[in-house]
C-alpha cells in the first residue's frame, strides 16, 4: 500500500473503528461514503467540536496513540457536560508524517476510546499538513426538557465537582520532564493528562438533578465563570473543600482534568447523595452560587485575592 494513498490509508485503518457499536448509536452508514447516515430517534441530539494542536494541547513528540485517546477525551467531555448520552465521533486529522506506522498508531488509539466508551466513529478526513492537529465532533442525545445547560444556576445552589483538580498539570510536567521510571502516583498524574475520563455515567444521571453543568477543561474559575455569567450570579467557592492536588492556584486556574463542574439546588442534594452511592461514585461539594457577581475564594473565611486567570485560548 503507498503512503500517498489517503483513500487506501483510511480503508485500512480508518473504515471499521467501532463499528460493532452502529446498531446501538443509529448509525446506518459509517465511513467509506461522501457522508455518514444516522437515525435520530426520540430524543433531540447534541453535537460539539473540540480541537487539539501540537504544540499548544498537547507535546509536539507524544506517541500517536495517545494524542488520539486524548483528543477523543477532551471533545466527548461535553456531551455528558450537556446531561447527553454519546452517541458517535468524527475525526479530521491534519499531519505531517505519511509514515504508515504512525497512521496505524494514531487509529489504535482512536479504536482504544471506541471500546472504551462503547461508540463507533462515524467519519471524518485525512490531509497531510504542517503540524498535526486533530478535530473531534461528538454526537450525543438528550431531550430537550432535560439539556444541562450553563444558564440554570441559582441562589443558593451548591456547587460540585466529580473529582480531584491540578491533576492534569502534575501529568504534563512529568511527560515535559521525560522521566522514565515512575512511581505508582505519578502513573497517575500521567495518565490524567493523556487519558481523562469521560464522565458519561454520571452526566447523563445528573438531568432533573443539576441546574447547569460544565466540564473543567479551561481552569475551575474559568469554567464557573461561564456558569455564573449566564446564569447572572456569582459564587463562593471554599479552598478548604476543594479537592486538589499540587499547588491549589494551579488547581483553580489551569484545567485539563475534565471533571464535571455542577450546581445543584439544596433540596435535591439527597437526592445526588443517593444517585453516588447508587453508581459508586464521588464528588465533592465546594461552594455556593451567590447573588453578587464574580467568584470569591475563601479560606478559613478569609476572602483569597488571585492574580491568575484561567487558560485563554487566543492569549499569546
Amino acid at each position: 500500500m503507498k503512503e500517498s494513498d489517503e483513500f487506501l490509508v483510511l480503508q485500512k485503518y480508518f473504515k471499521n473503528l467501532g463499528s460493532q457499536y452502529n446498531d446501538s448509536s443509529g448509525i446506518l452508514l459509517g465511513p467509506g461514503d461522501d457522508a455518514g447516515l444516522f437515525s435520530a430517534k426520540k430524543n433531540d441530539l447534541i453535537f460539539s467540536t473540540d480541537v487539539s494542536n501540537s504544540g499548544v494541547h498537547f507535546p509536539k513528540d507524544l506517541a500517536p496513540d495517545l494524542i488520539a485517546y486524548r483528543a477523543c477525551s477532551v471533545a466527548a467531555s461535553d456531551i455528558p457536560a450537556c446531561g447527553g448520552t454519546l452517541k458517535w465521533l468524527s475525526i479530521s486529522l491534519v499531519t505531517p508524517s505519511k509514515n504508515l506506522y504512525w497512521l496505524k498508531q494514531f487509529a489504535k488509539g482512536l479504536n482504544l476510546f471506541t471500546k472504551n466508551y462503547r461508540v463507533p466513529i462515524i467519519g471524518g478526513d485525512l490531509v497531510k499538513g504542517k503540524e498535526c492537529s486533530v478535530s473531534v465532533g461528538v454526537c450525543g442525545e438528550v431531550s430537550r426538557k432535560e439539556f444541562l445547560s450553563r444558564n440554570g444556576a441559582k441562589v443558593g445552589d451548591s456547587i460540585y465537582v466529580s473529582g480531584k483538580l491540578g491533576l492534569a498539570k502534575l501529568g504534563l510536567k512529568i511527560i515535559s520532564s521525560k522521566k522514565k521510571k515512575l512511581s505508582a502516583k505519578e502513573k497517575k498524574y500521567v495518565k490524567k493528562f493523556l487519558q481523562p475520563k469521560v464522565h458519561t455515567l454520571l452526566g447523563k444521571n445528573l438531568r432533573n438533578i443539576a441546574t447547569s453543568c460544565i466540564d473543567i477543561s479551561d481552569g475551575l474559575l474559568g469554567d464557573l465563570g461561564h456558569i455564573c455569567q449566564q446564569s447572572k450570579l456569582g459564587a463562593k467557592i471554599d479552598l478548604d473543600l476543594l479537592p486538589y492536588e499540587g499547588f491549589y492556584k494551579d488547581a483553580l486556574t489551569w484545567g485539563d482534568d475534565y471533571e464535571l463542574c455542577f450546581t445543584v439546588p439544596r433540596n435535591r442534594e439527597l437526592k445526588l447523595n443517593n444517585l453516588l452511592k447508587e453508581l459508586k461514585l464521588k464528588n465533592f461539594k465546594i461552594g455556593e452560587i451567590i447573588k453578587e457577581k464574580g467568584i470569591r475564594v475563601v479560606k478559613d473565611n478569609k476572602e483569597i485575592k488571585l492574580n491568575r486567570k484561567s487558560y485563554n485560548h487566543f492569549a499569546s
